[in-house]
């Protein structure tokens, strides 16, 4: 199979873990790829933030333009576009007029959050469209016959979300990475002022750190970790926080199954997707701030008890193919 991938390849994203098992599922003998991560960095930071939110300016050109000046072939079996929010009319009919195949594929919400006229318009010219994002299912459809729209699930890669060799009790800590909203510094600051130490990361939460700089129980490691310091950090710790942003009405993460398949205990929200996934002996769930906390401090104090739940978490993972090698394996049986 010639399969051309379009999307960010930088290493560490989950855009290239799922090029990667893309390639490996379909034994392609062809596979190129175009990493919109290239022209997305050499545009000026300015024009990046303002293309980023608005989906104009020199952004969007010098994107397309990389694209449009990158294609190789005249025909491919399968185009993969991946978060295709960039991509202008012109780009997306050059696509499509050498695809047999083509396809969209978008972990992020596309009408609730990441909104864009240019995919929006480009949106009928997909043979399938796949999405994380359930609720935004129905909003899909308006564009495109039902049978044309799946969903699958968040995922993880076995290759890089993997339990570390360290001795369960070195284990300490609770670790959040993810950015910064104003319910999820509640949580975290009742878990300080509860002494429960806690390990932070992501984007704008410098006013937070700067506030309890003075706090034993914060270890704040900055703006974001990611790869294996991201991995690193899930393992060293005996909960990790599996947030669920309220921006928007998701109701899981990544983080839902990167967590357990890293070999920690998953603290979670209980609603209908995450229950679905996971029972109560296999995750610590939680309805309320209040039960979050007294169920930390439980957990947190009975080393035995949680490893009952860590290795019931990560076995769940495995066992029902929440890896994106099972996910995209089940894709392609459904449009090839």
């Amino acid at each position: 199979m010639k399969i051309l991938y379009i999307g960010q390849y930088s290493s560490g994203t989950t855009s290239k873990m799922r090029a990667d098992q893309i390639e490996n599922l379909n034994n392609a003998y062809q596979m190129d790829v175009i990493d919109t991560h290239v022209p997305f960095y050499k545009t000026n930071r300015i024009f990046r933030s303002f293309g980023f939110r608005y989906k104009k300016g020199p952004l969007i050109r010098n994107i397309n333009s990389y694209v449009q000046k990158s294609l190789k072939e005249n025909s491919y079996d399968l185009v993969w576009v991946d978060k295709g929010v960039f991509l202008n009319l012109k780009t997306i009919k050059l696509l499509r007029a050498l695809s047999k195949l083509m396809v969209h594929f978008t972990p992020d919400p596309s009408f609730t959050f990441h909104k864009s006229k240019l995919f929006n318009n480009s949106l009928s010219f997909y043979d399938y469209v796949i999405t994380t994002k359930s609720f935004e299912i129905e909003a899909y459809k308006k564009y495109l016959n039902e049978d044309k729209v799946l969903y699958v699930t968040q995922g993880f890669d076995k290759k890089m979300h993997l339990p570390s060799n360290k001795d369960f009790s070195k284990k300490k800590d609770v670790v959040f990475i993810g950015h910064y909203e104003d319910s999820r510094a509640e949580v975290i600051q009742e878990l300080l002022n509860s002494k429960v130490g806690v390990v932070l990361a992501g984007i704008k939460w410098d006013e937070f750190a700067k506030i309890n700089s003075n706090n034993d129980y914060l270890d704040y490691r900055g703006n974001g970790i990611y790869g294996n310091e991201y991995v690193c950090a899930i393992q060293d710790a005996k909960i990790a926080w599996g947030a669920i942003s309220k921006w928007i009405p998701e109701l899981h993460t990544t983080r839902t199954f990167e967590i357990p398949a890293c070999g920690t205990a998953l603290l979670t929200e209980r609603n209908k997707e995450t229950k679905t996934f996971f029972n109560e002996e296999d995750v610590i769930f939680y309805s309320n701030v209040n039960e979050l906390i007294e169920r930390v401090k439980f957990f947190m104090e009975n080393d035995s008890r949680l490893k009952d739940v860590t290795c019931n978490g990560y076995n769940k993972v495995i066992e029902d193919g929440y890896d994106y090698e099972s996910i995209l394996s089940k894709v392609f049986e459904k449009i090839i």
